[in-house]
């Protein structure tokens, strides 16, 4: 109401003015006589010296490189609201803006912000703001990314502008944040050379409704059989649709929102299980993404029945540097033509702090293609703690992700995003805050987490959070004062509850490095040992000694492999010789999972391709059934008759599932029942 009350007072002030008119106005420094551009840029490793006079602006995190000094970039037009024939007139109606800048020293992508500090071309790192250098309070509203590859480019700011035309007092420019330590410098309005490649701005007004703008491409979130919500932003408010179908020439349904927003959610209902659906997204009337092959989803099959499918386990990637790139097209190359169903994301996604813009480059733009097809499940790590804050469910972290908090993808509610269940197929996943949510016994979650593992009837248990209860990389899980304690919190709180409950396989992240366990129960000291905790001591590998074995269904501690997948991209290292890990390396890398009835497989790409290492699980079909077939036959009588050749009481690797009566050897008690099931 007062934004179209001051166009109204305008259009009475101004009569036939150019405000009734469309019109492009370019303000650029020695254009028609503009004088009117600023820009600078801050200097943290000369925080007393202004930058305005020179013939560059830029941003970096590394300036000079080794140094981990930060510098920012600064630019503004000044005077161009008004009543001058070359002046916007207060309370025009936007329709599109751009701001021109020619880069000539390439480097990483600059995240926009509206500043909210004044300054000019004499501020420096010291006298911007009220406390030296960039503040939260420094920064206004995200606008968008500035590409910094040697290039003239051109982004939007058309949401800036909007703001700025009914109240010009707010243009205190934009200021761009490095998000990488490869700095970019761009020509700067003293630039004299080409006066051509000085900053520009460009601004269309009163020609129609702003264009919205893509700021983050649609990405999906809580697939279930028969739901998914589609997720993207754009520069401007503006309604949302998403249309939908078979074919992604002829997206016959459509579900849609005229609420003004800039962060679009939309839920579709009513889908058909195991089912591909195509989709585009957009304002109410303008398609921005979708209709095409790569932007689709498949509906899961109904929870518990028998349907193969493949997870992608991420931790500790977001750097946006090349490791997580190489990563990332390491497992695309690996699964090829039949990419993954699920992707979960261990934490550690946005560094340094987890920031809005931070999520943007370091997790948004370089999964782009694999997120408009793969739902994707998080778990908040310390970076994102940084900056979000899980009792109050607020920040970045929260802003970005759409997680169930009433049971919407199965399990129990918890009435909070920080931690949840869903189930896909046979398996029942759990997500746990590590980082921000109370971890002693008796807590909301741990309550929770017990009464939702109790409530499940599927096959499989898997659960994951950031911090490792067992790790031996750039984090020790032994040392009761790393991280503040919670790797310890999570083994000795945790670790009994979901162990109680059958779980199989425990996923974490934080510790940069991967390793894998043996098949193992009940290791809750500090520091970790691993007598009487080792349930199979076998290499697990299908290949190799075999597969671990664990009855059908989910059964209170017969044992579980616990993985570190903290090498998504972040620097790797670490000693990798905790007790419990049969296999560890400090190489970059992912897992990928896959559950296929009774059988677990997990395995370690390397960001060059190659898989290091493989486990699996094999479930018995039932009692007797040890090779998993769902059939007691001579290959079950086979392999027990080998593994009894080992007398004594250290029972051969692979052989544990054998103790029938799980009295810690293998007996004739053990043949007997064995002839009981095979009616011998």
């Amino acid at each position: 109401m007062i934004r179209a009350s001051l166009r109204h007072a305008a259009v009475i002030a101004l009569g036939c003015s150019s405000i009734l008119n469309g019109a492009t106005l370019t303000f650029q420094q020695g254009l028609n006589g503009y004088l009117g551009a600023v820009d600078t840029f801050l200097k943290q490793s000369a925080p007393a010296i202004p930058q305005g006079g020179l013939l560059v602006a830029e941003w970096d995190t590394d300036d000079p490189p080794g140094s981990g000094s930060a510098n920012y970039a600064l630019i503004r037009f000044d005077s161009i609201f008004g009543v001058g024939v070359d002046q916007i007139p207060i309370g025009s109606q936007i329709t599109s803006a751009t701001l021109t800048y020619t880069v000539n020293n390439g480097g990483d992508t600059g995240g926009v912000y509206d500043a909210s500090a004044d300054w000019d071309v004499s501020t420096t790192f010291n006298t911007f703001g009220a406390d030296p250098g960039v503040q939260a309070e420094d920064l206004g509203p995200v606008v968008t990314q500035a590409p910094g590859n040697i290039a003239t480019h051109a982004i939007g700011v058309t949401a800036s502008l909007a703001r700025w035309v009914d109240d010009p007092a707010g243009n205190k420019g934009w200021i761009v944040l490095p998000t990488g330590a490869d700095g970019v410098e761009f020509r700067s309005s003293e630039y004299v050379s080409n006066t051509a490649l000085r900053p520009k701005l460009t601004v269309v007004i009163n020609e129609g409704e702003p264009a919205a703008l893509l700021f983050r491409k649609p990405y999906l979130q809580q697939g279930t059989s028969t739901t998914t919500t589609i997720v993207w932003r754009t520069d401007i408010s503006s309604g949302s649709r998403v249309r939908f179908g078979s074919d992604p020439l002829n997206l016959s349904q459509e579900s849609a929102d005229p609420s003004l927003v800039t962060d679009h959610v939309i839920t579709l209902t009513g889908l058909t299980p195991s089912t591909q659906y195509f989709y585009d997204v957009g304002t109410l009337t303008v398609p921005l993404a979708g209709g095409d092959d790569g932007h689709y989803f498949v509906t899961p099959a109904t929870p518990g029945t028998h349907a193969a499918f493949t997870t992608w386990v991420v931790g500790d990637s977001g750097t946006g540097g090349a490791a997580q790139v190489m990563v990332r097209d390491a497992m695309l190359g690996e699964t090829g033509v039949t990419p993954p169903d699920i992707f979960i994301h261990v934490g550690d996604m946005a560094y340094t702090v987890g920031s809005d813009s931070q999520f943007t480059d370091n997790f948004f733009a370089p999964y782009a293609d694999i997120l408009n097809h793969t739902v994707v499940w998080p778990a908040i790590g310390n970076h994102e703690g940084a900056s979000s804050d899980s009792g109050a469910q607020s920040g970045p972290y929260y802003d970005s992700y759409v997680l169930p908090t009433a049971a919407e993808a199965g399990g129990l509610p918890s009435g909070t995003e920080a931690y949840y269940s869903f189930d896909y197929a046979n398996v029942h996943f759990v997500c746990l805050d590590s980082h921000d949510t109370d971890r002693s016994p008796g807590s909301a979650m741990l309550t929770w987490l017990t009464e939702d593992l109790q409530a499940t009837d599927q096959e499989w248990l898997i659960a994951f959070w950031h911090h490792p209860p067992y790790t031996k990389g750039t984090h020790d899980s032994d040392n009761v004062g790393d991280s503040g304690g919670r790797m310890r919190d999570m083994r000795e709180n945790v670790l009994p509850i979901l162990e109680a409950a059958g779980v199989d396989l425990i996923l974490g992240g934080h510790s940069h490095i991967y390793e894998r366990s043996f098949l193992v129960d009940g290791g809750y000291d500090t520091p970790t040992t691993a007598p009487g905790h080792i349930v199979d001591g076998g290499d697990g590998i299908p290949t190799g000694g075999g597969a671990y074995h664990k009855p059908a269904g989910i059964d209170a501690n017969r044992g579980a492999v616990y993985v570190v997948a903290g090498h998504g991209g972040a620097g790797v290292g670490g000693a990798g010789d905790h007790p419990l890990m049969f296999f560890s390396e400090t190489v970059n890398g992912s897992c990928l999972l896959t559950v296929d009835a009774n059988v677990l497989t997990l395995r370690n790409v390397r960001l060059n391709g190659f898989v290091s290492n493989t486990v699996q699980i094999v479930k018995q079909g039932g009692p007797g059934d040890y090779d998993g077939d769902e059939d007691v036959d001579l290959f079950d009588f086979t392999s027990l008759v080998a593994c009894q050749g080992d007398s004594g009481d250290d029972i051969a690797p692979g052989c544990a599932v054998f103790d029938v009566d799980i009295d810690g050897d293998l007996d004739m008690r053990d043949f007997g029942a064995f002839q009981a099931l095979f009616g011998m």
